[in-house]
C-alpha cells in the first residue's frame, strides 16, 4: 500500500521556508535497528513528496550500540532464521548470509537458517537493507542522515509542527517525530568510580582494552548475562590464560540456546494468569511436566512468547512491578539465552577450573600499584569478602530503562517540558498501544510516536528483535494514517 502527498509549496524545513513541493517531514530520533526497521517499512508504504530525517550521531545507520561491535565472536543470541528484517520473508537474512561469500560464513542453504552470526555482521545486513530501501524510493522520498544528536523538541504554535534542536546547532521543523532512541547506558557503578579512566577497567566492546586484559591472570566480571558471555568469548579468542570471577546480584547464570522442539500448549488464551505468582506457578508446573516427559525446558520460552504482550498489558501496575522486582533477572536469562558457540568458551573455561560465578554485590574496588582490591558481599550474607584481581569488566550492559535516571539532554528536556511522562512502572515512557506518546497531562500526541526501548513499560519485550519488527510494521501503518490527516488538513487550508 502506498500513499502520495501533494501539499502547498511553503512547507518549512530546517527552520526556514523552502521553495518547491517538499511535502511533510518525518523526524526519526535514533538510527539503530528500530529507526532502520521503521524507515524500511515506511519506504515500502509511502510515496512523496515526503522527507525523512534520521538523527543518529554514529556514522553508520542500522547498527546502534548493539550491532556496532567489531568482535567477531560476539554473536546474535538466536539463529539467522529468526532475524530477517522483513516480516513477510523469514529466510531473507539466511539467504543474505549465503549470498555474501566475502563475509567468511559460507553455508549451505539448509545450514544458513541455523547459523549464529556475529552481531557486527547483522548490523551490516540491516545497514545494507536500509540503503537498498532508500535507493528504491529515491526521487519520491528524500531520506537524510543528520549525524548529530537531538537535544530538544518543542512546539511553538498549534498546527505548526514540532521543532527539533540538534547538538550541532541545526534546527528542523517536523510534522511527525518518532522516538527510536534505543538503549541508554547504565549510570556508573559508584563502587567502580575509583577506576574511571583506568586501563584496567573495560566494557565488553572495547577491543583495544580487551587485548591488554587478555595477557593478565585474574579478571572480575560484573554481570552474568549476555554481556558477560561476550566478554568471555572475546577474551578466550585472544588466548586469555587466567581465571574469571563473575558476580551478579541474583547469581542466575545464562544457558546456551538449544533446539528444544515445537511449542507446547501451556496457557489458555482465554484465561491468562492475573498475577506474577500465577504465572510462576504455571511455568513451574509446565517445566515439571516437560521433565517427566524427558523434554527440554527450553521449549517454554518459545511457547510463552505469543502471550508476553497480552500478559503484560492485562496485568495491573502492582503486578508488573512485582514481576520486575522478583522475576526480571530470572526472566532475562531464561528468555534471552546465549549462542552455543559463545557459550562453548564459558564451558571450556569452567572445565579448566578457570570460571567461577556466584551471587554477590560489588562493594568497592580500590586500585593498587599492580592489582585491584575488590570487596564483595555474597548474597544472603552480612560479611564481606576481599579478593585481588588484575582487571575488571563492567558487563552490566546498556540497559537503563528508567528515563528519570538518564542524563541525555533530550530525555531530560522532554520530561521537563511535559512532552513525555515516565511510565508508571519506571520502564521507559507512557504511550498508547498504538505507540502514540502520552504527555504529562495524559494526552496522546497525534504527531509524536515511539518504538523499541522507550516502550518497555508498554510492551515488556520491546527490546527484542521480533517485537521491534512487529512494532515497525504497526507503527508504519499508524504513521501512514497520521500523514493522511495532515495532507487532508493542509489541502483544505489552501
Amino acid at each position: 500500500m502506498t500513499f502520495a502527498f501533494s501539499l502547498p509549496p511553503d512547507v518549512a524545513v530546517d527552520g526556514h521556508p523552502k521553495g518547491g513541493n517538499k511535502g511533510p517531514v518525518i523526524l526519526i530520533v535514533g538510527g539503530g535497528y528500530s529507526g532502520a526497521a521503521l524507515t524500511i517499512r515506511l519506504l515500502g508504504r509511502l510515496r512523496g513528496p515526503l522527507r525523512i530525517v534520521i538523527a543518529e550521531p554514529r556514522a553508520s545507520l542500522g547498527r546502534g550500540q548493539a550491532y556496532s561491535t567489531t568482535e567477531t565472536v560476539q554473536l546474535m543470541n538466536g539463529p539467522a532464521g529468526n532475524f530477517s528484517i522483513h516480516p513477510n520473508d523469514a529466510t531473507h537474512l539466511a539467504r543474505w548470509v549465503e549470498q555474501n561469500a566475502d563475509i567468511g560464513l559460507s553455508a549451505r542453504p539448509e545450514d544458513a537458517n541455523r547459523r549464529f552470526i556475529p552481531r557486527g555482521l547483522f548490523g551490516r545486513y540491516v545497514e545494507e537493507e536500509l540503503h537498498l530501501a532508500i535507493a528504491k524510493a529515491a526521487g519520491t522520498v528524500d531520506v537524510k542522515h543528520w549525524q548529530s544528536q537531538v537535544v530538544n523538541l518543542e512546539r511553538q504554535c498549534r498546527g505548526q509542527g514540532i521543532f527539533a534542536r540538534f547538538a550541532d546547532g541545526r534546527r528542523l521543523r517536523a510534522d511527525l517525530v518518532v522516538l527510536a532512541t534505543g538503549v541508554f547506558p547504565l549510570a556508573n557503578d559508584p563502587a567502580l568510580a575509583p577506576l574511571l579512566g583506568d586501563d584496567r577497567m573495560a566494557t565488553p566492546w572495547e577491543s583495544q582494552k580487551l587485548d591488554r586484559l587478555s595477557r593478565l591472570d585474574n579478571i572480575l566480571i560484573v554481570g552474568a548475562s549476555l554481556s558477560m558471555v561476550d566478554t568471555v568469548a572475546s577474551l578466550e579468542s585472544r588466548g586469555f590464560p587466567g581465571r574469571y570471577h563473575v558476580i551478579s546480584r541474583r547469581g542466575h547464570l545464562i544457558e546456551p540456546v538449544r533446539v528444544a522442539g515445537d511449542p507446547v500448549e501451556i496457557i489458555d488464551p482465554e484465561q491468562l494468569p492475573k498475577s506474577t505468582r500465577g504465572l510462576l506457578v504455571l511455568m513451574i508446573n509446565a517445566r515439571r511436566k516437560l521433565l517427566m516427559e524427558g523434554r527440554d525446558w527450553q521449549v517454554l520460552p518459545l511457547s510463552l512468547r505469543p502471550f508476553i504482550l497480552p500478559l503484560w498489558q492485562s496485568a495491573t501496575t502492582s503486578e508488573r512491578l512485582r514481576f520486575a522486582r522478583h522475576l526480571r533477572s530470572l526472566w532475562d536469562v531464561t528468555v534471552h539465552r546465549a549462542a552455543p558457540p559463545s557459550f562453548e568458551a564459558i564451558q571450556a573455561a569452567r572445565d579448566a577450573d578457570r570460571f567461577v560465578a556466584r551471587a554477590a554485590r560489588l562493594v568497592s574496588a580500590t586500585p593498587m600499584r599492580e592489582q585491584i582490591e575488590v570487596v564483595v558481599r555474597p548474597r544472603g550474607k552480612r560479611q564481606t569478602e576481599t579478593l585481588l584481581v588484575d582487571a575488571i569488566v563492567d558487563a552490566r550492559g546498556h540497559q537503563e530503562h528508567d528515563w528519570g535516571r538518564i542524563s541525555a539532554p533530550l530525555v531530560q528536556n522532554l520530561l521537563r517540558d511535559g512532552l513525555v511522562r515516565r511510565h508508571e512502572t519506571g520502564f521507559g515512557i507512557d504511550a498508547t498501544n498504538e505507540f502514540a506518546v502520552i504527555s504529562r497531562q495524559g494526552v496522546a500526541h497525534a504527531d509524536i510516536f515511539a518504538i523499541g526501548h522507550p516502550l518497555r513499560g508498554v510492551a515488556w519485550e520491546s527490546s527484542s528483535l521480533t517485537e521491534l519488527r512487529f512494532q515497525a510494521e504497526v507503527l508504519a501503518d499508524r504513521i501512514w494514517a497520521a500523514l493522511s490527516k495532515i495532507a487532508i488538513s493542509d489541502q483544505a487550508s489552501v
